[in-house]
Order: C-alpha cells, then sequence, then structure tokens
C-alpha cells in the first residue's frame, strides 16, 4: 500500500485522509491539512484509501471522485459502512455535483466543487470537524 504520512502535528487526534489520485492536490492538502494542526494521511485511489481509513480511523476525509481502481463514490460507501459518523468531503465539477445531489443512497456530508481555494477548503474542515466533534461530546 502507498501510503504517505505528514509530519505529527500537536494535535495528533484529529486525523485527516486525503484520497486524491493526483499527487499535486494531494500534496496541496496535506500541507494545508498540516497547517491547521491535522494529523494528516493520504491514499491515491479508493483502495489504499479504504485500508487507511481501517488503519487510522480519521476524523475527516476529503476524497476525489473520479480515481483510478475504484472512485470516491464507492470508496465513500465502504468508508461509511465502517464508520457512518466520520465526515466524508467530496471533490468534484459543478456538472456532477448536480448528479450527486439528485442521486439516492449514502450521501457525502459535503462537497468542494473545482476550482476550489484553500481558503474555503480550510473553512469546510475545520467546520467538519467541529460538528462531528460536537456530536461525539
Amino acid at each position: 500500500m502507498n501510503e504517505e504520512v505528514a509530519p505529527q502535528s500537536e494535535n495528533e487526534h484529529l486525523k485527516l485522509l486525503i484520497v486524491d489520485d493526483e499527487k499535486h492536490v494531494r500534496d496541496g492538502l496535506k500541507e494545508l491539512g498540516t497547517s491547521l494542526g491535522f494529523n494528516v494521511f493520504a491514499a491515491e485511489d479508493g483502495i489504499n484509501g479504504c485500508d487507511l481509513f481501517k488503519k487510522v480511523e480519521p476524523n475527516l476525509v476529503i476524497m476525489d471522485i473520479y480515481m483510478p481502481r475504484m472512485n470516491g463514490l464507492l470508496a465513500m460507501k465502504k468508508m461509511k459502512e465502517m464508520n457512518p459518523d466520520c465526515p466524508i468531503v467530496l471533490i468534484t465539477g459543478f456538472m456532477h455535483y448536480e448528479q450527486l445531489v439528485n442521486q439516492r443512497g449514502i450521501k457525502p456530508d459535503g462537497f468542494i466543487l473545482k476550482p476550489f481555494h484553500l481558503k474555503s477548503i480550510a473553512d469546510v474542515m475545520l467546520k467538519m470537524v467541529e460538528e462531528n466533534l460536537d456530536a461525539v461530546n
């Protein structure tokens, strides 16, 4: 398994899993997550993402939809079966967002529309984790 782990942060209990087949996207999101205090893990496809999800039990997942081997929708379904309370945010283009909103079944906890800005992703990351931690406490 090709897993990437960013350096340990002060808030080690906050774990972010990034699943994207584009290395530059993974690297940018890892850097952002680390700067926000997350312990960041990354995978390049849905299969490795699901394996890492099971292993590290993240507080938040940010995942692309279109990836080789296993797409983000199937990976999200598997992850939600393992832990329905973990927020999952999908990265998608606007046209795909419209289709996903109208789809039945397991839905993501949020969307990040392409093209995106790091500040908007940072806001989503912090909001999702805050809501998740509030629900647990």
